[in-house]
């Protein structure tokens, strides 16, 4: 498995459009996945369709059992969740990925209240 992850990596290195890759889920805390989470930090904002469209690159080329996505696709509480595993495999450029966690901190603040409230709600059924 870290063969193709080492691919992957590569790939990434030489795409202009990734700016880091982040290793989330149970693999990264080295627990038995079932997959290896990924998740690809794009350089610039892009469409949905866009996003999808690299996504899909990566998907085809590489092994079933990675489960690859774009950060900014994935829900906030998911994003929050690959800021503070701080797995990442590769990152381009240090500065703008402060910039990325700090966007994904300040919508997290404003969601906050709607998640606890969820959360809350959950727990006492």
């Amino acid at each position: 498995m870290e063969k193709i992850i080492s691919e992957l990596i590569n790939e990434a290195k030489k795409d202009k459009e990734i700016l880091a890759v982040a290793l989330f889920g149970s693999y990264g805390k080295k627990e038995k996945p079932e997959d290896i989470d990924l998740a690809l930090i794009l350089n610039v904002k892009k469409p949905k369709k866009e996003m999808s469209k690299i996504r899909l690159k990566y998907l085809s080329k590489f092994n079933s059992r990675l489960d690859i996505n774009i950060f900014d696709q994935l829900p906030i509480y998911i994003k929050i969740q690959i800021l503070k595993e701080n797995r990442f495999l590769i990152i381009k450029d240090e500065n703008k990925i402060y910039e990325v966690a700090f966007n994904t901190i300040k919508e997290f603040g404003s969601y906050k209240k709607i998640y606890d409230y969820y959360l809350q709600n959950v727990k006492n059924g």
